[in-house]
């Protein structure tokens, strides 16, 4: 007896991956509080596993992973189980692509991916963020491509001090070949922002047109930069510049990357936020399998509970085969809030992961 699609199941190429870092740290202020800070001790187990299928053209990938956290003092942060979960499709052509993905994942609202959008809260409550993108690419000629991808995020939150919302995005480039070392990108980008029905925020549309190059200057170093304008239309019509600049360098032991960037991004604190951010980043191979870096990130946003967050960084990592190494890090980070005191805290923390490529 023979199965459906047996024989497209034969001809595919599976390919796997299981990743498994667990990490102790200790953070001085998890809540970032201006004063009575509580320091916890925290252990991370964050296994991930990754599936990838390769059939003719089409190539079919999928992920499942789960953050679990154990904290010492449950008073001051909970014991936590987030997931995350993602499934895409891409498919080739002669001249480009095309593709979806779908991604679910839980995270806490004291994370960086919630604060990296400006959000102040010093409460440990939950995001669920759920995303759905398509993705098309053709080359119109030999030098120029057109890309189109459409996004649809959906956020919630359990803590009331923070407001759902859903956004719908549009972004479309054009890119030109001017050199060999030289692409021109024009792109334009729409956005719609709807905050929850029992909120007070208002829903937003921005419409941000811009230009930029990306130059080569060597097989190390690569540049590019980008400037436009950001119209919102909301309450009323706001204008304002936006862009970037980035440097890339890639070395037979050096690695850095510089890039500074002022762009406009949805929170859940009332809609959007006005961020000006700088990153840096350097490391150094010492020997073949111990590395050391620093960052470095300076944050400014202009939202609905303006802040300035800095954050620095030393690490160092080794080894010891292929499926295991150790890192060691230590942070410190910043937060300035008009007519408050600064908060702060240090992290350190210590983390061994093991990989296996292909199962």
């Amino acid at each position: 007896m023979m199965m459906p699609f047996s024989g497209v199941v034969d001809a595919a190429s599976w390919q796997s991956s299981v990743e498994v870092p667990t990490t102790v740290e200790y953070d001085s202020n998890p809540l970032l509080l201006t004063s009575k800070e509580k320091g916890v001790t925290r252990t991370i187990i964050a296994p991930d596993y990754t599936l990838v299928g390769q059939f003719d053209r089409d190539q079919l990938r999928m992920g499942v992973g789960m953050h679990v956290l154990r904290s010492s003092d449950r008073s001051v942060m909970d014991d936590r189980e987030d997931p995350n979960l993602s499934l895409g499709w891409q498919r080739e052509t002669e001249s480009g692509g095309f593709g979806l993905l779908a991604q679910y994942d839980e995270s806490s609202t004291l994370s960086v991916a919630v604060q990296d959008t400006g959000v102040v809260v010093t409460t440990d409550g939950t995001q669920k963020m759920s995303r759905l993108s398509g993705n098309w690419s053709s080359a119109v000629t030999e030098r120029s491509t057109l890309s189109n991808e459409l996004r649809y995020s959906h956020a919630s939150y359990d803590i009331s001090t923070l407001i759902g919302y859903d956004e719908y995005a549009n972004d479309f480039d054009w890119t030109y070949a001017w050199s060999e070392r030289t692409d021109i990108i024009t792109s334009f980008e729409a956005r719609r922002y709807e905050p929850d029905s029992n909120s007070t925020a208002i829903a937003t549309n921005s419409y941000v047109p811009s230009i930029g190059l990306k130059y080569q200057f060597s097989d190390s170093l690569v540049g590019a930069m980008h400037v436009g304008v950001n119209q919102t239309n909301g309450a009323g019509t706001q204008r304002r510049g936006e862009g970037g600049a980035s440097l890339t360098y890639r070395g037979s032991r050096h690695e850095a990357s510089f890039s500074a960037d002022r762009t406009t991004m949805s929170n859940a604190q009332g809609g959007a936020a006005e961020m000006d951010m700088v990153r840096g980043s350097w490391s150094y191979l010492l020997t073949e399998t111990t590395r050391v870096g620093a960052d470095a990130w300076w944050q400014d946003s202009k939202g609905q509970n303006p802040n300035t967050t800095q954050t620095y960084s030393v690490w160092a990592s080794r080894a010891f085969s292929p499926a295991w190494d150790l890192r060691f890090s230590l942070l410190y980070k910043e937060r300035q809030q008009s007519g408050l005191p600064n908060a702060d805290a240090t992290i350190a923390g210590l983390t061994l992961t093991y990989r296996y490529p292909d199962i």
